[in-house]
């Protein structure tokens, strides 16, 4: 077996979703003043958002009585996963369900499904990675949803057009747990299927957190 890191980079000036949310702002705490300055300590901190990297979240994300992520079962996040590589996906491009059933990957239930399209090349140019990220179309969300599965997961941050949404969001949280979003390094993979940890940090209340996404595969 070995394991491949599915994160993206958690970074000062990286990009969000929106001026109002935090990408990242990582910056050096001054020397604790309780400790002499020849004592040399050194701390950070970090300003972040529950959707800062990659990140996973509930329906807590739209509906504050939701179970806020972090009150999940912890074993809900080690779920089995598979990829589906949609080739010739780029700004703006929306992958049909056409796309998806050409991928010839079956989905089990209570599988988390991995939509890889190379778009995480992107990740380290904030101004062009979720504005022109491609999309999800309403019938490929629906096929999806149908399978019965517990995550699904992109390695671009939209799922849908905010210009002109069509993103069968009500559908989504009514039969899909949780959302994970963006990942890396899939798409020049040769694998199909996987072991996926993806765990939120423990903050109470928290609708959706970063985390550290793994993928264990075979050789």
């Amino acid at each position: 077996m070995r394991y491949v890191d599915i994160t993206g980079w958690i970074e000062s000036g990286m990009w969000s979703y929106s001026s109002a949310y935090p990408g990242a702002r990582i910056t050096e705490c001054s020397h604790p003043p309780e400790l002499p300055e020849a004592y040399k300590v050194y701390c950070q901190r970090f300003e972040i958002g529950g959707q800062s990297g990659t990140y996973i979240e509930t329906k807590a994300h739209v509906d504050p009585t939701a179970t806020p992520v972090s009150e999940c079962p912890i074993e809900d996040f080690v779920m089995s996963a598979v990829i589906l590589r949609v080739p010739g996906k780029g700004a703006g491009d929306a992958i049909s369900r056409e796309d998806l059933e050409a991928t010839g990957v079956a989905i089990g239930p209570d599988e988390a499904v991995i939509l890889a399209t190379g778009w995480d090349a992107h990740w380290q140019e904030p101004e062009l990675f979720v504005s022109a990220s491609p999309t999800i179309g309403r019938e490929a969300a629906l096929w999806l949803f149908s399978h019965g599965i517990r995550c699904l997961a992109a390695d671009f941050p939209r799922f849908d057009c905010v210009a002109s949404p069509c993103f069968p969001w009500p559908e989504f949280w009514a039969s899909v747990p949780y959302l994970l979003a963006p990942v890396c390094n899939i798409y020049s993979g040769d694998f199909v299927r996987g072991r996926l940890f993806a765990f939120p940090l423990k903050i109470r209340g928290a609708m959706g957190t970063p985390v550290r996404a793994v993928l264990e595969v075979g050789d």
